[in-house]
Parts: C-alpha cells; structure tokens; sequence
C-alpha cells in the first residue's frame, strides 16, 4: 500500500492538529528527560510521527511538522531564531524519508522484509542525517553547543533513528488495521499478552532482573507469530519503552559514564529486536500472502476446470499413488473423500471401453510419448458420458519412467453438438429435398404447360407450391426456434391471452382429411401466445402425420386450478412405451425412425422446449382407443374463471 488517502479541508485540518499535538507531547516529553542536552536527546519519538503522518496522509501534511517542530523547540528554551532553524531540518527529514520510501515502492503494510528494510536503511538510516547535521549546524552557528559537534551529531541522528524504527512502524500498522473488527478471543488473547508482556519488562528492566533480558523474547515471538506485524511493532515499542524508562531512572546497570549513552545503548539493543521481529513479522506475512496467492491459483485453475470440465491428474509409479484435481472427482462421479485405485477408475469405465483404456496406458509406458484416448464412464444415476485423456509420461532425469501425467476432460456435450450438427445436415437436406423437388417440378410445368393447363390443374398446382413452400418454412422456423432456445436466446413475453380462441384458429390451420374438434371452455391465460400457438400447431401437425385420413383428433383445453393443461388426443397407432420419453428429444421420431414415414423428430422436441420455457413440461399417455395423448401442462397461467364448456369441429 503506496497511495496516500485523499482528506477533505475539515479532514485535514483536523488530521494536521492531531499531527501537531502528538509531535509537540512527545517532544516535550523528550526534551525534559534528565539524559536529553539541551533540545538534543536520545528519545525522539517526534521523528516518528512526523514520517507516518507523511506516509499516511502525504507530503502536503509537511507544515503541521513544520509547525509542531518550532512551537516544540522555541518553548524548550530555544530562541525563535534557533527554533525556526530546526524546524527547518525536522521537515525536511520528513519530507526527504517520505519522499525517498514512496520513490522506492515502500508499502506501510511492513508485509514484505523489503520494506522493512527499507525502513530501516531509508527511513533510519538515511533520511535522518538531514536533521542531525541541520540542527548540530544551527546550533553551532548560534554558539549554544554544550558538547563536541561530533557526539551531539551522533546523539541527534541516534535520537531520531530510535523514533523511526520504534514509533513509525507501529503508527502505520495501526493505521492498516484501523478497520480490522477482531473477535471476543483475540482481544483477550491481546490483553493477556499485554499484561504478561508489560509483566514481563517490568521485572526485567524496573525490578532488577536485569540479567534475564531473554525472558522477553519468547513473548515478543508470540505477539509476532499470533499477530504478525502489528504484534511485532506494538510488542517492541512496549519493551523499548518501559527499557528507556528502567535506563533513565537507573534499574538498568549500564556501565556507561553518561545517561544519554545508557539511553544509547539500551535503544540500539531494542532497535535490534524490532527489526528482528519485523523481519520475523515479514517473512510470516510473506508466507501467508504466498500461501493465499497459492489457494488463489488453486481456486482460478479449480473455477477453470469447472467450466471447461477438465481436470488433471498424476500417477507416481514407484509407490501407485494417484492424485486428482477437484474436477476430476466431479467428472468420474466419485466422492472426494475416496481412496482412489485403478479398480476403483475403471467401476466407472464402460465395460467395452476398458480394454482399449488400459491398452493405451500400456502403450504410453512402453514407448514413453504421449497417449490421447476416448472412452465412456457410466455414472452411479446411469446413463453415460464420454471423456477425453491425454497424458504422458514423465522420467526421473535418468530416463526411467517416474510418473504418468495427464488430464481428462468431460466432452459429452461436444460430442453431442458434433451428432447435432450432423443430425442438422442429414434432416435438412432429406427433409427439404422432397418439397423442393416439388416446388421446382409444379413451377416448371407451370411456366412451360402453363397455357394448356385447365384453370382447376393449375390452381392445384399453385396450391401445392403453397403448401410445400409452408412445409420448408415450418421446417426452417422450428430450427431457427431449437437453436435460439438451446442458446437461451428466448424469453416469454407473456399477455392475457384467449386460449380456446387460439386453439381454434391453429386446429383451423391444420384442417384436412381429418376432423379435428376442439374441446374445452373459454379461458383466459397469462401466455406467449405466438409461442404456445407454435406448441399447439407441433402438436396438431404431428397427429395428423401419425394417423390414417379420416382417424378423428382432440384437441383439450382444460384448467386445473391455476394450471392449464392442453391436450392433443389421436386414434392413430399410439407411441410405443419405451419411445414415450424420447420422442421429445432433438431429431428422435421414435419407431418411426427407421421406416420412411415423413418426419424430422423436430417437433415435439419444440415443444417440450417451449413448455418448459413457459414453466411447464409434456409428456405422452395413451388414449382409451390405443392412440397417443400428448400433453402440455401450463402452470399458475391461468386469468379468468371457467364458463361453459365449447365443443367445435374444425375439419372433417
């Protein structure tokens, strides 16, 4: 995280007062500490706001520093001309560390050992040395050195550094976590670590046991690896605070002739631990990033198995193990939780497909190269699908044959597309042939014959154009309608609509040789009705295609509750029981299929497709006379209450 957060005027305002406060507390605090010279001491933490506060809200927070910087100096006994010259070096340390960090790709996150090294060389390490060698200069044009230019440099720069590494990390870390809502156990796990921590350092450092510095770290490594960065940071800035504390009243029995080089000492030491445990913090934070991208990827390549039914496995040939994506479990219809085993494969193999299964992988280890076979499993409801495999074999560096690799892939529906498309072919150029060889015969007999034709041959010829032309284009629109339903290209667009009407005029459209009456009362339905009229006609057309002339044919409007059920009932031959399910599927004429009986296995399956669209479903009974019944079951379609019934007869 690089971007700075965009404040409104209130916003900042408000933000660069808060700045300017806790510069000037801390700073104030520091100065009045008996190991600080002067304005000069070795606890700054003021260095470490002033960068967070610029990494956090950007550059343009620079005169909130500004400012808190001269109101610090000029009120610890500086005079405003001194004042003014530190501030001077302050901000542009700020400014210079900000600018440096954000110049390298620096992320306040501390996720990744990068930036914490960064931290410490740009942050501490370098930014720093602005302020040091500004204000040792300052106060050395203004004659108010109290040491050596060199120690009170060295003391300067050590002060701000300390402040870097110890309150800059912790104030990002806040600010990442500012919106993290952790439970019931994780703050009393924080509490508890608190308090034993604080325990802790407090026998250490302010009761004397001194000596047993070690028994912190097992704590800091605790609030690391429990949580992570922001365990690490607060858990250091607690030890190197209750530290500098015991160093300044004298618990801590440094032999250092000064207090501020005690201080020093006792800082650099903590320093080290931080970086230690941010290091420690980043690397964890590294693994777990690593570990999500790596579940992330899994997931993606999972998701992408899923919807190209692929999936992908491996075979160690030295000790049998067999590994298998997710997708696999899914194509093979096999529980994931299953041992898997070559016999437990081949369960779902076709019997006839097996031997020509194991003969390729036989093959492929013999010759190690690549092998691709196509074989069908049954699934435990039935039926069958068809899988692709490829896969080859890969040696051990040496030559020999290590593992057996490849994928298998679910191709059902290509397959199915592929018979389609064939079926599409052989239909349309059988079906369309006939009533175009006699579309052409008719048109040319009328255009050479026309003259000495009777008026009554020609008008039949003329009608037969019709008819056949009809034939095409019923032929073409119920494909047209198949497809654009198999694409989900089509949506009801319903209206309130006079069903026995429209059963009429299509039972109408279909007179002939045959007496169609229609039964049923007057109902009004919320329907597609150019659609539902396309079911009604299919259903009609193939009754009369099925039956002998003269056979008679039902159509049945009944209401069931909200429901609408309309029925088309013949005398004909009926529709064998082992057909009655698949006459509704693309291209299947039944026990029609292999006789040359006029047909395309077209209709019925629009309008089972149609009926589903609608919410309903058809299905096939048979009639008292051994005829079929085919039925269309519309529900919770019906507007109006029922009247009397209609019978009316439409062809005869």
């Amino acid at each position: 995280m690089t971007e700075e957060i965009h404040l409104t005027r209130s916003q900042y305002l408000l933000s660069a007062i808060a700045v300017a406060a806790a510069y000037v507390v801390t700073g104030k605090l520091g100065i009045s500490l008996s190991v600080a010279h002067g304005v000069i001491t070795p606890v700054w933490a003021p260095t470490g706001i002033a960068l967070a506060a610029l990494l956090v809200f950007g550059r343009s927070m620079w005169p909130a520093v500004a400012a808190a910087a001269f109101l610090t100096n000029v009120t610890s006994g500086a005079s405003p001309y001194v004042a003014a010259g530190i501030a001077v070096g302050n901000t542009l340390e700020a400014v210079a560390g900000a600018t440096l960090l954000r110049r390298a790709r620096f992320r306040i996150d501390l996720g990744r050992v990068r930036d914490v090294l960064l931290l410490v060389g740009l942050g501490a390490g370098v930014s720093t040395l602005v302020s040091a060698t500004n204000g040792v200069g300052v106060l050395a044009l203004a004659g108010v050195n109290r040491g050596s230019i060199g120690s009170e440099w060295l003391l300067w720069w050590f002060g701000d550094a300390a402040g870097v590494l110890l309150v800059t990390p912790l104030l990002l870390l806040i600010f990442v976590n500012r919106r993290t809502r952790p439970t019931r156990l994780r703050l009393l796990e924080a509490l508890v670590l608190t308090a034993t921590l604080s325990v802790a350092c407090g026998v250490v450092f302010l009761g004397g046991a001194w000596r047993y510095p070690y028994l912190i770290v097992p704590l800091l490594l605790w609030a690391t690896l429990g949580f992570r960065q922001l365990g690490a940071t607060a858990g250091s800035f607690l030890v190197g605070l209750i530290a500098t504390w015991g160093t300044v009243v004298g618990t801590v029995p440094i032999d250092v002739s000064s207090g501020a080089g005690r201080v020093e000492v006792t800082q650099t030491l903590v320093a080290a631990l931080a970086i230690g445990m941010l290091v420690v913090g980043a690397t964890l934070e590294e693994g777990d990033a690593a570990k999500r991208e790596a579940e992330h990827t899994a997931a993606r390549l999972s998701e992408a198995q899923a919807l190209t039914h692929i999936g992908s496995w491996e075979s160690d040939l030295s000790t049998g193990s067999v590994t298998w994506s997710d997708e696999l479990y899914r194509i093979f219809w096999i529980p994931k939780a299953t041992e898997l085993s070559a016999r437990r494969f081949l369960e779902r193999v076709h019997p006839e497909d097996r031997p020509r299964l194991k003969e390729a992988g036989r093959r492929a280890f013999r010759d190690q190269r690549p092998f691709s076979v196509e074989y069908r499993i049954i699934p435990p409801a039935g039926g069958q699908r068809i899988v692709h495999t490829r896969g080859r074999v890969v040696d051990d560096g040496s030559g020999s044959p290590a593992r057996l690799v490849g994928t298998a892939q679910d191709v059902t529906e290509q397959r199915q597309a592929e018979i389609l498309r064939a079926d599409i072919l052989s239909i349309v150029s059988h079906e369309l042939r006939t009533p175009l060889a006699a579309i052409l015969n008719f048109a040319m007999t009328l255009s050479q014959k026309g003259d000495e034709l009777g008026r009554e041959t020609a008008a039949h010829m003329i009608g037969q154009v019709g008819k056949q032309a009809r034939r095409i284009d019923r032929l073409l629109g119920d494909l047209l309608e198949i497809d654009r339903l198999r694409h989900g290209f089509v949506a009801p667009a319903r209206e309130p609509t006079d069903v026995l009407e429209l059963v009429s005029q299509v039972a109408y459209g279909n007179r002939g040789d045959h007496a169609i009456s229609v039964e049923g009362e007057p109902t009004r339905a919320n329907l597609d009705a150019p659609k539902i009229g396309r079911i009604i006609d299919n259903l009609v057309s193939n009754a009369v295609k099925h039956t002998p002339r003269g056979t008679p044919i039902t159509v049945r409007l009944q209401r069931e509750g909200a429901d609408l059920l309309i029925a088309v009932d013949d005398d004909g031959p009926g529709i064998p029981e082992e057909y009655k399910t698949s006459v509704f599927e693309l291209f299947d004429r039944g026990d029609k299929a292999t006789s040359d009986e006029s047909g395309t296995g077209i209709g019925l399956a629009l309008v089972a497709r149609l009926s589903a669209l609608h919410g309903g479903y058809a299905w096939v009974e048979d009639t008292a006379a051994g005829g079929a019944s085919v039925r269309v079951l519309l529900p919770e379609c019906v507007l109006s209450e029922p009247r009397e019934p209609v019978l009316t007869t439409v062809g005869a």
